[in-house]
């Protein structure tokens, strides 16, 4: 036992029972930062708190912050491992694996409550009764499917509002590929038996879904339902088309998911080879961040939180055998009453060995292909360092942009780049508060630095090098903003479009004449600015994080004057608070929608008094008497 540990810690530790359970790490800050399964406790804990010489080096760096543990005994095994499962969903520790349920890995949605459901792409999947298929490993593969599953079914692909207010049916009606329900009769049964089937098709369960497909169209066509009977047959045939550029697995593999994974010290890389119907309809590849387990824990790990909210095949292929391997299958069935049998296989020849190589080899050059990116990209910064004369390394970088179209609902865009690459979940959003009256960029860009390096101060996440977007002017009024907090060190420029003529095309053919640019950086301590030769590495690192914030703050800002536009119209009429203003939107799909209401169909809202809902005809139609005017 280590001899730095608190004795409040050593007693803990003598006390442990050899009972199986889960145990939680936690740091001086009470956080925890790993949760872990034992069939001992006692023994498993101790592991971690040997001499330092005697653990790999990353669990030396977990120990080195435990500050505090935590146990929950079980009866079994088994019921450690769904607690673990359940833990680890729940705290999100830093140094388990975490499949994130955040904005990197896309889900399709599906609401089957609604009258109409549709294909959804989200980021999140929320707790609100709707079916979710997921999550994928890029938008990429997800569109991929999606476009196919599109060209198979007639699906509803407009918006809510467009559907709710289309006069008349739009192209993909006249091509086949939508029924036209938003002013055609049709049967919300048969659209939805379809939407069922789209979903089994992304899903990988292709057989049963030309099966079925083909028992409808028998059955119209018995039924004399001709016009029903030709939309499957259609179906069929782009089915047919859609699938056969499927690859076909040789052997006895028939419905199976193939996993491989490949860990460094920074970085881990799962690949998934997806077999349905004897066809490798695909493979998903998720990077994680590092990991202290070791590839059997890993995968395990990996695999549990893989299935939360996915159906499972017959069959999960793995390159070895896994520690407590029943424990795993049932733990995993646990979470599917569908599925009465789970075959866990870790093959030593034939077709199954084949496909965990093949995983294994795209696990490998995924990490591969990053390591390499990354080696290409740290170049490409420390040109940037060095053509700027930059004090610091550029790792962290982050672009500020004001957006105030025509002088309403201004706010400000900071994003931020690390190592090249965006970084989302730091990416913010500003209100601008002081400037009031006429719009004010250096005052507004003043108003953002000032904010931003308070939280710099406080939380100690400070950008290397800071982009204003603009000239000598946005420059000097984020400089000023800079004299409260002398004690941060960064670097700060701006970026500024050249006044050259755009006409003269010279300025694109020769890069050799960067004085002919487009883009130029100031420097708060330089009078002259320094030009960026198009095509080089400094030329497209600027470019793209100053385009990246211009196009975040000009999102915002339209969703900012949405809103305003709808509250406006709306916060005015009396008897009409937030959760009336929201029912109304939703009940009529959006404002435009609601000015076209009748006064019967706003009486007929619930919920809102017939004085509320006279007002609202009344202001509907004076606004109309205005622009006619």
């Amino acid at each position: 036992m280590r001899a730095d540990l608190s004795i409040d810690l050593r007693e803990k530790l003598r006390q442990l029972p050899k009972d199986p359970g889960c145990y939680l790490m936690k740091n001086s800050l009470g956080k925890i930062i790993y949760v872990g399964k034992a069939k001992s406790l006692k023994s498993r804990v101790a592991h971690y708190f040997v001499p330092p010489s005697q653990l790999d080096l990353k669990t030396r760096v977990l120990a080195g912050q435990i500050y505090d543990v935590e146990i929950i005994i079980t009866q079994t095994p088994l019921e450690a491992l769904l607690l673990e499962r359940t833990l680890i969903k729940h705290h999100k520790p830093q140094f388990n694996v975490l499949l994130r349920d955040d904005k990197e890995y896309p889900y399709l949605r599906i609401n089957f409550k609604e009258d109409w459901p549709r294909l959804e792409r989200v980021r999140r999947r929320r707790d609100d009764g709707a079916t979710y298929l997921g999550p994928f490993g890029s938008s990429g593969q997800l569109r991929l499917l999606l476009d196919a599953a599109y060209r198979i079914f007639p699906l509803i692909r407009c918006s809510r509002h467009e559907f709710t207010n289309a006069r008349r049916p739009c192209n993909y009606y006249h091509m086949k590929m939508c029924l036209g329900q938003c002013n055609l009769p049709v049967d919300p049964e048969v659209y939805r038996s379809i939407v069922q089937s789209a979903v089994d098709f992304v899903a990988g369960r292709s057989k049963e879904v030309a099966k079925l497909i083909e028992q409808r169209m028998l059955a119209a066509a018995e039924a004399e339902n001709f016009e029903l009977a030709a939309i499957y047959r259609d179906q069929l045939q782009a089915f047919a088309a859609v699938t056969e550029k499927q690859s076909v697995v040789t052997g006895d593999v028939d419905d199976a998911d193939i996993f491989a994974c490949t860990l460094t010290d920074h970085k881990a890389s799962f690949h998934v080879l997806t077999v349905r119907d004897g066809k490798l309809i695909g493979g998903d590849n998720f990077l994680l961040e590092a990991l202290l387990q070791d590839d059997k824990e890993a995968l395990a790990a990996f695999l549990l939180q893989y299935y939360d909210g996915r159906s499972l095949p017959s069959e999960i292929i793995v390159p070895e055998q896994l520690e407590d391997d029943d424990d795993l299958r049932n733990a995993l069935l646990s979470g599917h009453p569908e599925a009465t049998k789970l075959d866990l296989r870790w093959p030593q020849r034939g077709t199954r060995l084949d496909l965990v190589e093949m995983a294994q080899k795209n696990a490998a050059y995924r990490l591969t292909e990053i390591a390499r990116l990354n080696e290409k990209t740290q170049v490409e910064l420390r040109m940037l360092q060095e053509h700027l004369r930059l004090a610091r390394f550029p790792r962290r970088m982050e672009c500020i942009d004001i957006s105030n179209i025509q002088g309403t609902a201004i706010v400000a865009s900071n994003v931020c780049f690390i190592d090249g690459r965006p970084a989302k979940d730091q990416y913010r959003h500003y209100v601008i508060k002081e400037v009031s009256g006429a719009p004010d960029d250096f005052a507004s860009i003043n108003e953002v630095v000032r904010r931003r390096l308070a939280r710099a101060a406080r939380d100690g996440d400070l950008p290397d090098l800071l982009v204003i977007d603009g000239g000598k002017g946005q420059l000097s009024a984020a400089a000023a903003a800079t004299n409260d907090y002398p004690e941060l060190n960064f670097d700060l420029v701006s970026l500024a479009k050249s006044r050259t003529n755009k006409r003269d095309r010279r300025t694109f053919m020769d890069k050799s004449a960067p004085e002919r640019s487009f883009e130029r950086v100031f420097f708060p301590d330089r009078d002259a600015a320094q030009p960026l030769a198009p095509g080089t590495p400094e030329f497209r690192l600027l470019t793209q994080i100053r385009d990246e914030a211009h196009r975040f703050a000009i999102t915002h800002h339209r969703q900012r004057r949405s809103k305003l536009a709808h509250g406006s119209d709306l916060e005015s009429i009396p008897g009409i608070g937030p959760t009336m203003r929201k029912t109304l939107l939703t009940e009529f799909g959006g404002l435009d929608g609601l000015r076209q209401a009748t006064l019967a169909q706003l009486k007929a809202v619930k919920g809102l008094r017939e004085s509320s809902a006279v007002a609202l005809f009344s202001h509907f139609r004076s606004q109309e008497d205005d622009s006619e005017a």
